[in-house]
């Protein structure tokens, strides 16, 4: 039982290395919670006539570990790990931890043939070691090689080619007026449609209504917070003001093509590249401006939100309200439509 304590411990905190794949936040678990748990172990065994499964599963999974887990699916999903791992089957020699052949706890035996099957143990995982699909590893490899290659361009120089080519500052600042000329101009509630904030006859405003004003309120911080780092960037590289040191790492992440940490920090989660990043906002912006001057659209471009859980939430209380359902008893079902050819 105490090996497969340590498997689970090894495989929770492996899996953080898959990023969301593996866990929705990635928790700092530390040998403390091993080394706690592996006391409760020994004490319960010794303390009770017959292995309290039971209570094992919930002090290490609900208390030790689950303590620090604040993610419903996550609290799921390592319960789920340990059971596998604290159950009567796991006394006997043919039992498997995961699904390879690989992963079992060692027969009874020395210390030392437990140490050999240890160091017989592949060194790169199956992801079935974690429960997880085998493909989960693209995700994972795809991040390692774009760690990679963004500590090769931070160790790029950054100097003229030669024969005349611009500097990067003229690159940069080139590049910082171009964005600065496609950031939309701040959305004005103050001119919006009558019917975007439409009031109940019970005078609370529509649900609609409050979640769009929400994405405003983020769209305008996102837009402002670009604007004024645009045109301070644009100034530093003229040296008319001090090139700050965020500044400077904005300036940076122009020249790789990528969004800059000052406008992540308010903006909507992406992937993109910054010259799709900007293309996008643009239309997310015109989405959102169309609904607001013009009134609720007759449908939602749902990705384009900050919080698309927010607008489900919304359209179920505008449901409810209208059918008078309580909203508990509402959900969402999808209908897959035939596609021509398909």
């Amino acid at each position: 039982m105490f090996f497969a304590l340590a498997y689970f411990h090894a495989a929770i905190l492996e899996r953080r290395k898959y990023g969301a794949i593996g866990w929705n936040i990635p928790y700092e678990w530390m040998n403390s919670d091993l080394e706690t748990s592996k006391r409760q172990l020994r004490m319960y065994l010794d303390e009770q006539e017959h292995v309290p499964y039971q209570a094992l599963n919930y002090l290490v999974s609900e208390t030790n570990y689950g303590g620090r887990v604040t993610d419903d699916k996550d609290g799921a999903l390592i319960r789920a790990m340990l059971k596998r791992c604290f159950c009567p089957e796991v006394m006997n020699d043919s039992y498997r931890l995961s699904k390879l052949d690989t992963y079992y706890c060692p027969p009874e035996g020395p210390l030392a043939d437990v140490l050999t099957y240890i160091e017989g143990l592949p060194l790169d995982e199956d992801p079935e070691v974690f429960g997880l699909h085998p493909n989960a590893n693209i995700a994972y490899e795809k991040r390692l090689v774009g760690d990679i290659s963004d500590t090769v361009l931070m160790l790029q120089p950054r100097v003229a080619a030669a024969g005349g080519g611009k500097t990067p500052d003229e690159v940069a600042q080139a590049q910082a007026r171009d964005i600065l000329s496609q950031v939309p101009a701040l959305l004005d509630v103050e001119k919006a449609h009558a019917s975007t904030f439409a009031v109940t006859e019970q005078g609370a405003m529509i649900s609609t209504g409050v979640f769009v004003g929400q994405e405003i309120e983020r769209f305008n911080v996102l837009l402002k917070t670009m604007s004024k780092s645009l045109s301070d960037l644009d100034k530093a590289i003229a040296g008319t003001m001090v090139m700050s040191a965020p500044l400077e790492a904005m300036m940076a992440r122009l020249l790789d093509n990528k969004v800059p940490e000052l406008w992540e920090k308010v903006g909507y989660p992406s992937l993109k590249p910054l010259s799709s990043w900007v293309p996008d906002l643009v239309l997310r912006i015109k989405f959102i401006g169309e609904w607001l001057y013009k009134g609720n659209p007759n449908t939602y471009w749902v990705p384009a939100f900050f919080f698309p859980q927010g607008f489900m939430t919304a359209a179920l209380q505008t449901y409810a309200r209208k059918t008078q359902i309580p909203i508990d008893q509402l959900q969402f079902k999808a209908n897959v439509t035939e596609v021509y050819g398909h």
